[in-house]
């Protein structure tokens, strides 16, 4: 990391301005380290050679469209406080958005976390519920919401947040509740401010679909730090990355953490529609040599505008399902799981091979034989990468992308399997059985291709 900005306060302080090149090497534009008082004047001036600019064109560029993404972010989380029956938000200060927000869990949620055991020198030796935290964010996808960017479209981008990070909570038996965000765009203008707008409206619209609240978040303007493959300039665009972290709980009756799969169970894929959030950073080279490099070229291309119209696909959320056949109910408190689980792959970076082939004990391998056909982005982009210098064979596609399925789930039986085919569907999720665990001493992983060279696969072929 860079070392702190030295600010000659001699110089700068006493007219309250600033220089551009310092708010530049500060890498956001609140200027760290600095008092940045408002001047009566909207003037500009040389100070010791250099152009020293005044803090109303800041507060024009940052201070003000801030505060105005903020007004419109804290509608969205306010709203969602009733979301979900296992907590209640205590919002301190109700009137003003800046500073904590504080929420309590309900009282059968406190009994089982009372029932943790210390031991003499503070660790922790039993727990029967605990909080716990994850955090992600959309990656790279973004980028692709801003090269199409309209109104439409930006209201799916809360879902990415949502689905990293959720989603990874639900894999494992937890319970999803809370969401923090992380927001950090390049400008934010008149122009593009109905993006805005329609990225939260679509947030909240995600947080109450998905029984979860937003308690509090972050929205950094950083002009000289946030930036894209597809970034004109221009006041119109969104360009923006989106992380967060999301704070539920975790009950011991209810940990899933594939040490329990075995040979001879059912593997589950619950379909993704769209590319998810792994492999974005080579779909952006697959437009860049395809249709590119100057962005002109690609708005200009139709082919290029249809393939990242379905890149911009919201990705599914697992995580209501995922934790009500765990067991969990909404309030928090616990049953008997509706479906025996043994182990849940959330098929994001490093795609089959990498993410299930994580969760397979010593001894166990799998046959992914009736895998479904990719979406039709993933086939699209396979196809459009031939000749090219990134093109992708079947075995790298199901190790960078997902290949249908952005869950893999191992059931006990047969019957368990099917019940959690039966729920997804009662969510609108398409699901299918779509191989087994088998008794392997290196532990290989076999899909039979429905990519284009429709062929059986090996993770061994990775070692060669």
């Amino acid at each position: 990391m860079a070392g702190p900005v030295k600010v000659d306060k001699r110089k700068v302080m006493p007219v309250g301005l600033f220089t551009a090149e310092v708010i530049a090497a500060a890498g956001k534009e609140t200027g760290v380290g600095l008092v940045v008082p408002r001047t009566r004047r909207g003037i500009s001036k040389r100070e010791g050679g250099k152009v020293v600019a005044n803090t109303e064109d800041y507060r024009q560029e940052v201070i003000d469209p801030g505060d105005r993404a903020s007004a419109a972010a804290k509608e969205v989380c306010f709203q969602s406080h009733g979301n979900c029956p296992a907590l209640a938000v205590v919002p301190h200060v109700p009137g003003n958005f800046r500073g904590p927000v504080g929420w309590a869990w309900k009282p059968h949620i406190l009994a089982e976390m009372a029932k943790t055991q210390f031991g003499a020198g503070g660790q922790v030796e039993f727990w029967e519920m605990l909080e716990e935290v994850e955090n992600d964010g959309a990656g790279g996808k973004p980028q692709f919401f801003t090269l199409v960017g309209t109104p439409e479209v930006m209201r799916g981008l809360g879902w990415e947040i949502i689905a990293m990070t959720a989603d990874d909570f639900a894999r494992s038996g937890r319970f999803p509740a809370i969401m923090v965000n992380d927001l950090n765009v390049k400008r934010v203008t008149k122009a593009n401010f109905p993006l805005v707008q329609a990225m939260f409206e679509g947030y909240g619209e995600a947080l109450a679909q998905s029984g979860m609240v937003n308690v509090t978040g972050e929205i950094a303007i950083m002009k000289h730090s946030i930036t894209a493959f597809c970034d004109d300039g221009s006041d119109e665009q969104l360009v923006l990355t989106w992380g967060g972290a999301c704070v539920g709980l975790s009950s011991r009756r209810l940990l899933i953490d594939g040490s329990a799969i075995k040979p001879g169970m059912f593997i589950v894929g619950l379909k993704e529609r769209g590319y998810r959030c792994n492999g974005g950073t080579w779909f952006t080279k697959l437009l860049l040599a395809k249709f590119g490099p100057e962005i002109a070229k690609i708005r200009a291309n139709s082919e290029a505008m249809e393939l990242a119209r379905k890149l911009v696909v919201p990705s599914i959320s697992y995580a209501k399902t995922l934790t009500r056949v765990a067991g969990w109910n909404p309030d928090g408190s616990v049953s008997e799981p509706l479906v025996n689980m043994a182990g849940i792959a959330h098929i994001t970076g490093g795609g089959v091979w990498g993410k299930f082939g994580e969760i397979l004990p010593e001894g166990v391998g799998a046959k992914l034989d009736n895998m479904p056909e990719p979406p039709e982005v993933l086939l699209q982009a396979q196809k459009l990468s031939q000749g090219t210098p990134h093109e992708l064979p079947d075995l790298n596609a199901y190790g960078t992308l997902h290949g249908g399925c952005g869950m893999l789930v191992v059931c006990k039986t047969e019957a368990d399997a099917r019940k959690l085919v039966a729920e997804a569907a009662a969510d609108w999720i398409g699901a299918s059985i779509v191989g087994m665990t088998t008794e392997s001493a290196d532990g290989e992983v076999r899909i039979e291709s429905r990519f284009r060279e429709n062929r059986w696969l090996s993770s061994k072929e990775l070692e060669e």
